[in-house]
């Protein structure tokens, strides 16, 4: 997990770990080798709504090695955006699998919410907190 420093409050969890930033962006960690399945992403929603205390929250998403998503996952995460409280995500990818994945899910599945695949952590930041301003702004 990048910059763990910048973060004022964790929830650990066995596959992830999910923290606050001082500047308002939630950054999730999910663990080398977690297979994240619907079950996974009802906990992860619940941990998602206690750290932003279920206010809309900009997201940045970065995985550990061998992280996998089931096809019911993907096709869940379209139903559950509805009740997330992400305002905008972004999700950093380390290596050449993990961009084919984030890149597939954008352009197969179409977030409703702004939705960008960086490969460097600060790229990522510095996004969300431009989608913030403009949010903000209108």
């Amino acid at each position: 997990m990048q910059e763990q420093d910048a973060l004022i409050r964790t929830i650990k969890m066995e596959d992830a770990i999910i923290g606050m930033r001082k500047d308002g962006i939630v950054h999730v960690y999910f663990r080398p080798c977690t297979l994240i399945d619907v079950p996974l992403q009802l906990k992860m929603l619940e941990a998602y709504n206690t750290i932003t205390k279920g206010k809309k929250s900009l997201f940045i998403f970065e995985a550990g090695e061998f992280v996998k998503i089931t096809k019911e996952a993907r096709d869940n995460a379209v139903v559950m955006e509805e009740i997330t409280p992400t305002l905008a995500s972004a999700v950093m990818v380390k290596n050449l699998s993990q961009m084919i994945i984030a890149t597939f899910y954008y352009k197969i599945k179409r977030p409703k919410q702004p939705y960008k695949v960086v490969s460097k952590f600060d790229k990522g930041i510095d996004w969300l907190k431009e989608v913030g301003e403009s949010v903000h702004q209108n």
